[in-house]
């Protein structure tokens, strides 16, 4: 739990996503941040979602302490290349 000080800390994490990630997120106390993964590109997540997502935490008065990325994919079966 040492990465969680206060609800003001966040944790982006994939939309679609498997809810153990949201549910333990909430657990510890910290903000969900979503990120949308886009299935028309094979379920992988463009730079610019990551940023705009991360500026508007940020807009929200949010420490982002980390970025999930899950792979293989749960539930979309996504695997990350090496570029990704």
């Amino acid at each position: 739990n040492g990465l969680i000080l206060d609800d003001k800390d966040a944790i982006m994490i994939p939309i679609p996503q498997y809810p153990i990630y949201s549910a333990l997120i909430g657990r510890l106390g910290a903000r969900q941040i979503g990120y949308y993964l886009d299935e028309d590109l094979g379920w992988a997540v463009a730079k610019e979602e990551l940023q705009t997502r991360l500026d508007d935490a940020k807009k929200q008065g949010l420490n982002v302490k980390a970025l999930a990325m899950i792979n293989p994919g749960n539930p979309t079966g996504q695997v990350l290349s090496r570029d990704d």
